[in-house]
Formats: structure tokens, C-alpha cells, sequence
């Protein structure tokens, strides 16, 4: 019998960070993303300190957020597929194995 141990944590990984981004929760994204988002964050701030608005920034944030969310999307649907992909490999085999132990 195949272990699907390994996409099972690969799946629970993924969705945890996936529900960590959904909350906004920075510590979720990669370093990079972090990073742009610390620095459009300070353009908001340093906008907001001189009443203006800054909606170039904030689209910019909300773009890494959507884009992060997307990835990981594909990334646990793709896991899910692996699995789902052994596992009927795994009943393939085994319908196999009976089928032939007939004749």
C-alpha cells in the first residue's frame, strides 16, 4: 500500500498557509513579498502623515496578496491531485492483481 503520509502534510502545510494569508497574516507570505509589503507599507504611512491618499500602494499590496493566495491555491490543488493520482494508481493495481488471479 502506498503512503500518502507525505501529501497529506504537504496538503495540511499548504492549507495552513493558505488560511494564514486569507488573514493577512505577513509572516505567511515568502521574504520577498514581505519586503515589498513592508515598503508599500511605508508609503502609505508617509502618504497618510501628509492627508493624502495612496492608492497605488495599496493596489500593489493587494496584488501580493491575491497573488500569494492564487499560488497557494494551485499548490494544494496540485498536491491533492498527487494524491488522488496514487491513490488510483494504488486501486488499479489492486483490481489488477484480483482480476488476474482468476484464470
Amino acid at each position: 500500500m502506498a503512503s500518502t503520509r507525505k501529501f497529506d502534510k504537504l496538503i495540511q502545510a499548504t492549507a495552513s498557509k493558505l488560511a494564514a494569508v486569507r488573514s493577512r497574516d505577513t509572516a505567511a507570505l515568502p521574504v520577498g513579498d514581505q519586503a515589498k509589503l513592508a515598503g508599500l507599507g511605508v508609503v502609505v504611512v508617509a502618504k497618510a502623515t501628509r492627508l493624502k491618499s495612496s492608492p497605488a500602494a495599496e493596489r500593489g499590496a493587494e496584488r501580493i496578496w491575491t497573488g500569494a493566495e492564487s499560488k497557494l491555491q494551485a499548490e494544494l490543488a496540485a498536491a491533492q491531485a498527487a494524491k488522488a493520482a496514487v491513490l488510483a494508481e494504488e486501486a488499479a493495481a489492486k483490481v489488477a492483481k484480483k482480476s488476474s488471479g482468476w484464470f
